[in-house]
């Protein structure tokens, strides 16, 4: 079985899913049409560029492989509501010629959404009262209103019935993409982690790694931290920007983390700290917990805090300082139980040869016995 995962790399997904399906036995390779600043790993980039509008001779190499990819592979696995064709401004149906021919041809197609490629931010304001696509919260939430959203609407009507499975990393996606279902992240090679507890005396080491500061929700971390540390004592790590290595020794010195605060669910980040035996602070909104299996929401060791009540969260947290080392040791096993990503990409191997079979992690193997020791 031949695998092809594209045509982006967002969060490191595809490329850690794709490495675990090598070891399963499958050929299984991860091509983009370009780089970021972020540098995550493909094994083909179709552009030297990291700008997402590309040259009128890169959007040709990339169509070209998009249009033979069918011929080569027997799964296409595509990413972020995107295929191989089209560019920023086209119309959306070109963007899917090479989806519609490997249709056509019979090949199996799946597509794991990631978030604002399909988060209709109108419905999801309406929806919610803590959220990033409030209009003033996310810079572009005026823009996805009055046209991305359409697209968005077209790609879930007109692209994704035209997949063999469509997966969510988020589960509030599900509520606009009903026949998703709900995907752990397999982004973090959790097993290469060492665990390093967290301390339980001397200053407090609250770490926050934002990405996008409007999105997770920084500004109301950072005011309730400010006012916390008149009472407490407080150390604030504040990770931006660094390179990776760099971020991973500031990660490690952490004793309790912040992830984010107004996407209702936790990131690939946040995967990272628990591997690493972290304590992790975040709002989980406990509306779009019915899109996540009842085991996993049974074993969710996030620390659930929300904005109108940030700073009592916080304080109450730091009041059950001598409990920060379980909280860590369950979220260690946590991540290596549900986010593990050879046991995820055996369950997409067995979806990809029945894309019809119920897909469940199988948590009662061997395996999974020794990596929750």
């Amino acid at each position: 079985m031949r695998v092809l995962h594209g045509p982006v790399n967002v969060g490191n997904q595809p490329w850690v899913l794709s490495r675990n399906e090598r070891a399963l036995g499958v050929s299984s390779d991860l091509v983009v049409k370009h780089g970021t600043w972020l540098h995550y790993p493909a094994d083909r980039y179709l552009s030297e560029s990291t700008n997402v509008v590309l040259s009128r001779w890169d959007n040709l190499k990339c169509a070209y492989f998009g249009l033979t990819a069918p011929l080569h592979y027997d799964v296409l696995h595509y990413y972020f509501g995107r295929s191989y064709l089209g560019q920023p401004g086209a119309p959306l149906t070109r963007h899917f010629l090479d989806l519609r021919l490997a249709r056509r041809l019979g090949r199996t197609i799946f597509m794991t959404l990631q978030g604002c490629d399909v988060r209709q931010s109108g419905l999801n304001s309406g929806r919610n009262a803590i959220t990033m696509c409030h209009v003033g919260q996310c810079q572009v939430a005026a823009t996805c209103r009055a046209s991305i959203d359409r697209d968005r609407r077209e790609l879930i009507d007109n692209i994704l019935p035209l997949c063999n499975r469509v997966f969510a990393l988020n589960p509030d996606l599900i509520n606009d993409v009903p026949n998703a279902h709900f995907l752990p992240y397999a982004s973090v090679d959790v097993e290469s982690f060492q665990p390093i507890w967290p301390r339980t005396d001397g200053p407090m080491r609250i770490l926050h790694a934002p990405s996008d500061e409007s999105i997770k929700g920084s500004r109301f971390i950072l005011e309730a931290i400010e006012r916390l540390k008149t009472r407490w004592d407080i150390e604030l790590i504040l990770v931006k920007k660094l390179p990776y290595e760099e971020a991973l020794k500031r990660y490690a010195s952490a004793d309790l983390v912040i992830d984010q605060l107004l996407a209702g669910w936790y990131g690939g980040f946040a995967v990272e700290m628990m591997a690493m035996g972290k304590p992790v602070a975040c709002y989980i909104r406990k509306s779009d917990l019915a899109h996540v299996p009842e085991a996993m929401r049974r074993a969710l060791p996030l620390l659930n805090v929300s904005i109108p009540t940030l700073e009592a969260d916080l304080e109450a947290l730091l009041m059950r300082r001598r409990e920060w080392n379980e909280w860590g040791r369950r979220s260690r096993e946590f991540v290596l139980t549900w986010h593990h990503p050879r046991r995820i990409a055996n369950a997409m191997v067995r979806a990809y040869r029945d894309p019809a079979a119920p897909f469940q992690l199988d948590l009662a193997t061997e395996e999974a016995t020794r990596c929750a020791a």
